[in-house]
């Protein structure tokens, strides 16, 4: 430690000066007249909040098919915004490139030649010979 003992003690004393002008404004703010009318107020909110709600649940008590509608109008939309943001980070991580997709076209078996072959594969999967069932189309 290169500071002497009589710099850090400066610091020391230096940063309780600051930490007790700090606290005198911390209290002065507390302190003022409007605190206590802020939480008269508060409480008064609180109240007609309450109220409100109270009128909308009665409201919902009235009009059930009304307010499910608007429900499900609002769960549609909230659904949708969720849905169209997953997608945009989907996309944004495909396009920065942080998936490395493999393209297929350089497999051999994608390879265009064997495209016939392949399909040829895929029908005779579908609809095996060994069918008892055997369809002749005819134009």
């Amino acid at each position: 430690m290169s500071d002497s003992p009589d710099k850090l003690e400066r610091d020391v004393e230096a940063s309780r000066g600051r930490l007790d002008r700090t606290l005198a404004d911390l209290q002065a703010r507390f302190n003022q007249p409007g605190i206590p009318r802020d939480f008269v107020e508060l409480k008064r909110s609180g109240q007609a909040a309450s109220e409100t709600v109270e009128r909308l649940a009665a409201e919902v008590r009235a009009n059930p098919v009304p307010a499910l509608l608007i429900a499900a109008g609002f769960g549609l939309l909230v659904y949708e915004a969720f849905r169209t943001a997953a997608e945009r980070r989907r996309l944004a991580v495909v396009s920065a490139g942080s998936i490395v997709a493999t393209p297929d076209r350089h497999l051999s078996e994608n390879h265009p030649g064997r495209m016939n072959e392949r399909l040829d594969e895929a029908l005779e999967e579908s609809f095996p010979g060994s069918d008892p069932v055997s369809v002749r189309i005819t134009k």
